[in-house]
């Protein structure tokens, strides 16, 4: 018979016990000046050892003679050698780059077994002849992509077991702004400027809230991202005389009957998302916290009342022809004490509620984001938005892709997401586009031929992971370029970046935004292929040995899109795209612009065509958006509708005419809202065109500068979304 020993129980230590205590290895209360188990046993209780503090006090010398203090083992150029050293064996770039090489080492099929596997300073156990993995297994396992900028240890975990996101983990994980320099750079100043609460609020908007939100920025760019709203001093920044509540009925129906219509990516009649959520969850929310009083109001939907506020008090701002008794500075406090006040709920919100008894809801959660997005948007903030709508697709992929079923509400959110990120995305240049060796090799090997079923299209399990643009789902048949195929419900619920160009019968993207599915989903493939594009672009003015096939299957991947988006652009433009609001020519129009645009954006991302071989799709999107322009009357509320189709044709533009008609729209657009995006086109446009009359005066044989060039060196991110 087989007797079961009772375990021993775990006997509790208790630090800083006395020496007579410590000596017989009996417990000790720590009473001073005697301990009691000394005195209950009759021996002579010898004292307390000194303590060991990490920092001096200012107790006096009295108090030091008795403590002793750590000392730092190295000096302070020491410490700074140590950080230079370090750095200089690790792979440049990215952290995710030195994770791909030791990712690609592993798998390397021909490595000694034997070896260690070192990268830098920092060596790697490894498991793989370990006997109980079988070796098959191995080959199995899909490489890490080397060029991803996003959270890679969700990646394997399905969506019910990852994390909730906090502020200190919800976009931290982001290796587009985390480098091993910003890890390893040595700097004293560092954890007083994060202590002092005074130095995060400088005298613009374009203010670092990484600390606040706990939403980390890019570390590379955002300091010198422009923006372009007034500036005031630091005093108004934060005014504690403002309540933006108090003004909250009129900004409500402000925000109601002006700012919608005029923040529509089309201009329409229809009923926008804002309209339909948001507006009514901020009305509710106010009256809650005013006359009924209602307890435990949830963040999420604080958050969004105040960003709501936010918006349409900043639209007062910027908007030169808003009618209000009061001045625009007094807007302009109220607008920063909202979205203050917004952000930190948010914040609360993302650390508390996200799950528990107090989880608030998810469509809650979501629509704070995107308000918080809109407003940044509206103000110029654009760093900030990209913090925003990472964290929102975060909370997107935790929450609400996880669920077995996705409401119609909670679908009309991530249609405003898609539309947010793809078109955000189309303009966002500033990746990091040098790859290690290692890293570009295992780039290339996604591009071979694979025989194997997980290459095929069709997945019906949402991914967990955080994108980044930096991907390319491709296979032989190039199966998801089909555009007059259907998707599934499960592609269509669960493809929230239209990586697949496929069409989704139930799609709510005409209903929301007047546009088809389509259209974004090409947006969406022209993005991310110009991006793998680039990093192979890169690689071979590097040297590095370039992959024939995958080359290869990129320009037939380039060729098959091409022919994609010029039917497309052709065909649905002439077949009915002006019958798809009958009601409404300006939509017409502005379909139209966006066709014609997207035909420009492919030629100068893919193909980096000159510019003289654009200038009839230029002269197509000037035509829709004028007559666009046209057909609203000065009193109409709608529009002026998105930027995107005017920045893209007007960086292309050559001639001076063409060049006017440009500016013209510029300056309309911009005086009907006021956004900071109309001024931020305008100055990238104006740049190109200097830098092209220069390089054509110059008559060389490089390629012509064009506004990707422009916004890398100023490393800016023009949003017009």
């Amino acid at each position: 018979m087989v007797t079961s020993k009772r375990p021993r129980p775990r006997r509790s230590h208790a630090l800083g016990g006395c020496s007579t205590c410590r000596r017989r290895h009996v417990k000790c209360d720590q009473k001073r000046p005697v301990c009691r188990t000394c005195r209950a046993l009759g021996v002579k209780c010898e004292g307390y050892s000194d303590q060991v503090l990490w920092m001096r006090t200012d107790s006096g010398e009295e108090a030091e003679s008795t403590r002793g203090t750590r000392r730092y083992l190295y000096s302070e150029q020491s410490r700074v050698s140590m950080s230079t050293a370090l750095g200089s064996d690790l792979i440049s770039g990215s952290i995710d780059a030195s994770l791909a090489e030791v990712d690609s080492r592993l798998r390397d099929p021909e490595r000694s077994l034997d070896g260690d596997i070192v990268i830098g300073p920092f060596a790697v156990l490894d498991f793989s002849s370990a006997p109980q993995k079988p070796q098959e297994l191995v080959h199995e396992i899909e490489p890490v992509k080397s060029d991803i900028n996003f959270a890679v240890e969700a990646e394997t975990m399905a969506p019910e077991e990852l994390q909730e996101p906090s502020p200190l983990d919800s976009l931290s994980h982001i290796d587009d702004f985390l480098h091993w320099s910003d890890l390893l750079s040595f700097d004293l100043g560092q954890t007083e400027f994060a202590a002092n609460g005074a130095l995060s609020t400088p005298n613009d908007l374009s203010f670092d809230m990484s600390h606040e939100m706990g939403l980390p920025v890019d570390l590379n760019h955002t300091n010198e991202l422009q923006t372009f709203t007034t500036q005031y001093a630091p005093a108004e920044l934060i005014s504690t005389d403002i309540d933006a509540l108090k003004d909250a009925p009129c900004l409500l129906r402000h925000f109601q009957d002006i700012v919608i219509p005029h923040i529509m990516a089309i201009p329409c009649r229809q009923k926008s998302p804002w309209k339909i959520l948001n507006v009514p969850a901020a009305v509710v929310t106010y009256s809650d916290s005013t006359f009924l009083g209602t307890e435990r109001i949830s963040h999420a939907k604080l958050a969004n009342l105040y960003g709501l506020l936010a918006c349409s008090a900043i639209h007062l701002v910027l908007n030169p022809a808003a009618i209000s008794t009061k001045p625009p500075g007094y807007w302009w406090k109220v607008a920063t004490q909202a979205y203050l006040q917004a952000k930190d709920h948010m914040q609360t919100s993302l650390h508390s509620e996200t799950q528990g008894l107090k989880k608030a809801k998810y469509k809650d959660q979501l629509m704070a984001a995107f308000i918080l997005i809109q407003y940044t948007i509206m103000s110029g903030q654009q760093q900030h938005a990209r913090c925003f709508m990472i964290d929102a697709e975060r909370l997107l992929r935790l929450r609400g892709l996880s669920k077995t079923r996705i409401s119609k509400k909670a679908r009309l959110l991530h249609h405003v997401y898609t539309w947010l990120r793809i078109v955000g995305e189309s303009t966002f240049v500033l990746h990091d586009y040098n790859l290690s060796p290692s890293s570009f090799e295992a780039l290339g090997s996604r591009f071979q031929s694979r025989s194997s079923p997980s290459s095929e299209m069709g997945s019906t399990e949402p991914n967990p992971r955080l994108d980044d643009f930096l991907r390319l789902e491709t296979q032989n048949s190039d199966s998801d370029l089909n555009i007059d195929e259907p998707k599934d419900q499960a592609s269509g619920l669960y493809d929230i970046h239209l990586q697949d160009s496929r069409s989704y019968p139930e799609t709510l993207y005409k209903q929301i935004y007047g546009i088809t599915e389509t259209w974004l989903s090409l947006v969406s493939q022209t993005t991310r292929l110009a991006n793998v594009l680039e990093i192979f672009r890169i690689a071979r003015e590097a040297g590095q040995t370039m992959n024939l096939e995958a080359w290869e299957t990129l320009q037939r991947r380039s060729t098959r899109l091409e022919n994609m988006i010029c039917s497309f652009s052709l065909g649905r433009t002439r077949a009915g795209i002006l019958e798809l609001h009958a009601d409404s020519k300006s939509h017409g129009h502005m379909v139209e612009a966006l066709n014609a645009a997207l035909v420009i954006f492919f030629y100068r991302r893919i193909r980096q065509t000159h510019p003289a071989a654009l200038q009839g799709h230029v002269d197509s999107v000037i035509t829709a958006l004028q007559a666009c322009s046209a057909t609203l009357t000065q009193d109409d509320p709608t529009g002026p509708g998105t930027a995107w189709p005017l920045f893209i044709a007007g960086c292309e533009a050559m001639s001076t005419a063409r060049r006017e008609a440009i500016m013209i729209m510029l300056d309309r657009a911009s005086s009907i809202c006021g956004f900071a995006a109309f001024g931020t086109a305008r100055n990238i446009i104006t740049e190109v065109w200097c830098k092209q009359d220069e390089h054509l005066t110059a008559n060389r044989g490089e390629s012509m500068p064009s506004w990707v060039d422009t916004v890398k060196q100023g490393q800016i991110w023009p949003l017009f979304c």
